[in-house]
């Protein structure tokens, strides 16, 4: 076999090396006449560095390279640490290998010298490719054609390979150029950079900075909003007046960072939306050529190079089938570099942030993500919490999708598995690079038109005192009884809109009214935004005359958790508590301590790790996350009404429901506890599944021994 390689950059050298390790013939053409690679520094990460190791590279990239200590964070005007994630040997032992900066330059000569020069050649550029049934071939800009068995476009974001089998496509500007500079060490003597990653934040700019050669030479990555720079060439040049323009008011440290900057090229940040197809017949797609991403999560070179061990595997076991070999290639990659390039955009979307409210609340959320994941897997193990070595000879379907959802996870009924995929389909990737923006949108979207309210139920919009909600009536209602629902989202996304449906049977079983809560969403609105929300509801619902002993309080997920806060809440204050909770999957540990948070972390296709991380640093920021208001589960849950709770077996807040269960009984609440088989997170809003029509008749029959029937039902539709 004869694998033609189109791109002698990180991911087509390192693809080179990688055939050559399992056997098998290659050529790379590169169209540059000498491997003179600009650039500044590069991050390679674990994930990446397990692999060059495995090449027996691993000891020239630390002979030239640098291990940082952690990553700080830092706002740039004021020089405040910000969030710290930890690095060096804990991350090495944490993630199988340490994280290494080195110069663009020096990885490449690394990787070149690896490579024979029989089996590389430069000044050959592709200008077209072709395939028959035996072969592939690739014309060259000066009328040479060479022929192989396997091509592999590994040309960059502006792929004539990719061109080739998708036709032309348009790549998008992210609106921002960065300045990169390499400073010599001797100019930055006296600033105190440590060998850490040195990152400043500000109003739609960074400053990603680092050694790259011990004590040697500094790298700086300034990234500034396109409309900063006004200048025709995009050059190389020794006119920094607008890049120190743009960080005229950072704190002294960076500003005198700046100012030794020499010399400075910009590139702009460009990137494609991911693809669903990479491979046609004898030819595939790797590295930015198919998966090209904004460069903010330390990962599109480690991508590359994940790519080219893969696909090097997988032709060695099916030499004799090259187009399957390229669909399995595909089929391993795809997913995982998906989840990549909207996670990257997502991160760069939060590292830009310009208005100042959003900036203070993504700070905060950061503080609170200290609290609960010190060593930071949750922002920087996605990508680099992935060992491809061991992954490659494992089951294709156990790479992690866009979701964090292991891709060949599947449930034994059909009916359950639609379900499943309900949610493993609800956020797109466009909907995960918006950040919380984008996930706002795409769940409501999800599940108002997957679970629309019946045309036979009539939805009003109402106030609970000053909180809004709406008011679901079952028709025929005989009594007074009365839901007060919490829909879930970990206090970052969902509405009361998204769960009126699920309100509707919710007052059928009560044979009376739910009001469904839209209580303020974090991480605008964090701690106790949401609680004082629902206790205000609560409230007024008892100045309308309604008596507690007719008021069951609902929720799921974190509707689930916040419902039981409020009841403590309540039996704090001395407020009338109500009948009956009701908790579907509650989110009742907001510090993730619970055992299935990692025992089920990439089958459950609602929820993950990282997903709740995220989401509870968002709602408690700065605050404390054992406190039983954010966390009923570390309450005392003495006094509390009778508890119903009901969660499926495999996801990951099953421990969150099974504990609190555990905890209630300990203080002698009635509990009622169901557990069900193969089903998915909340699944009593998925009304087509035979449990979920089991424990509503179950929850109604609670319902009638718990609920006074005293005719409230003027009061509740006041």
């Amino acid at each position: 076999m004869r694998v033609l390689v189109v791109g002698g950059g990180i991911g087509g050298l390192t693809t080179a090396i990688a055939l050559r390790h399992q056997g098998i013939d290659v050529l790379v053409l590169e169209q540059a006449r000498a491997l003179n690679e600009i650039g500044a520094g590069i991050q390679i990460a674990a994930n990446a560095a397990i692999v060059l190791r495995e090449l027996g590279l691993e000891a020239a990239i630390r002979s030239v390279g640098v291990k940082p200590q952690s990553y700080d964070y830092r706002d740039l005007r004021t020089g405040k640490m910000l969030y710290q994630a930890p690095l060096g040997d804990e991350a090495a032992k944490r993630y199988g290998a340490p994280m290494y900066n080195i110069h663009r330059a020096d990885l490449v000569q690394i990787l070149s010298d690896a490579v024979p020069p029989e089996a590389r050649r430069l000044d050959a550029r592709c200008v077209a490719v072709s395939q028959d049934a035996d072969g592939v071939e690739v014309k060259l800009a000066n009328g040479e054609t060479v022929r192989g068995d396997v091509l592999i476009g590994c040309d960059g974001i502006h792929s004539v390979v990719r061109e080739h089998l998708r036709g032309r496509e348009e790549k998008h500007f992210a609106n921002i150029l960065m300045w990169r500079s390499l400073i010599p060490a001797e100019r930055v003597e006296g600033l105190d950079l440590e060998e850490r990653g040195n990152y400043w934040f500000g109003p739609g700019r960074t400053l990603i900075t680092y050694w790259v050669r011990p004590k040697n030479l500094y790298s700086i990555l300034a990234s500034v909003p396109a409309h900063e720079v006004t200048r025709e060439s995009w050059d190389e040049t020794g006119d920094i007046s607008e890049l120190l323009g743009s960080f005229n008011d950072a704190e002294p440290r960076a500003r005198k960072m700046l100012e030794q900057c020499q010399s400075a090229f910009i590139t702009g940040m460009y990137y494609r939306d991911p693809i669903d197809c990479w491979s046609s017949g004898r030819i595939t797609l790797l590295g930015d050529a198919a998966h090209p991403m904004v460069p903010f999560l330390a990962a599109g070179a480690g991508q590359s190079i994940e790519d080219g061990w893969t696909l090097a595997r997988v032709l060695s076991r099916r030499q004799n089938d090259v187009p399957g070999a390229l669909k399995e290639y595909e089929q391993r990659r795809l997913p995982r570099t998906t989840r990549i390039q909207a996670g990257a955009r997502a991160v760069v979307k939060l590292m830009h942030e310009t208005d100042a409210d959003r900036l203070r609340h993504r700070n905060h959320r950061w503080k609170g993500m200290a609290r609960i994941d010190p060593l930071a897997e949750t922002s920087w193990g996605l990508a680099w919490d992935y060992d491809v070595v061991k992954a490659t000879e494992g089951p294709p379907g156990e790479v992690l999708n866009v979701t964090g959802l292991r891709e060949g996870k599947r449930l034994q009924r059909p009916e359950a598995q639609r379900a499943f995929d309900l949610w493993k389909y609800a956020f797109r990737p466009e909907d995960v690079a918006r950040g919380h923006d984008g996930l706002r949108e795409a769940y409501d979207r999800f599940l108002v038109t997957t679970f629309p309210l019946p045309a036979s139920v009539a939805a009003v919009e109402d106030e609970l005192g000053d909180v809004k909600a709406w008011r679901v009536a079952a028709p025929d209602a005989q009594g007074g009884n009365v839901v007060l629902h919490f829909h879930g989202g970990g206090y970052l996304i969902g509405s009361a809109r998204g769960s009126l449906e699920y309100a509707s049977r919710l007052a059928a079983a009560v044979e009376g009214t739910c009001y469904t809560v839209d209580y303020r969403l974090a991480p605008e609105h964090p701690y106790p935004a949401a609680l004082d929300d629902a206790v205000a509801a609560y409230r007024a619902l008892l100045a309308r005359g309604i008596p507690a002993g007719s008021i069951m309080v609902s929720g799921e997920s974190a509707g689930g958790g916040l419902a039981v806060a409020m009841v403590l809440a309540l039996r704090n204050a001395g407020d009338p508590l109500p009948a009956a909770i009701l908790a579907a999957a509650p989110f009742a540990d907001l510090t993730l301590s619970g055992p299935t948070i990692r025992q089920f972390n990439g089958d459950d296709p609602a929820a993950n790790r990282d997903l709740l991380t995220f989401m509870g640093a968002s709602y408690f920021q700065g605050h404390e996350p054992t406190d039983p208001l954010v966390s009923p589960l570390f309450g005392d849950l003495t006094g509390l009404p009778p508890l119903f709770l009901t969660a499926s077996r495999g996801e990951v807040l099953l421990s969150d429901t099974t504990r609190l269960a555990e905890r209630a009984e300990q203080a002698g609440v009635e509990v009622t506890l169901r557990v069900v088989e193969d089903s998915v997170h909340v699944y009593p809003i998925f009304p087509f599944l035979p449990e979920t029509r089991a424990t509503m008749e179950e929850v109604a029959a609670w319902a009638r021994r718990h609920l006074r029937r005293e005719d409230a039902r003027s009061q509740a539709a006041a």
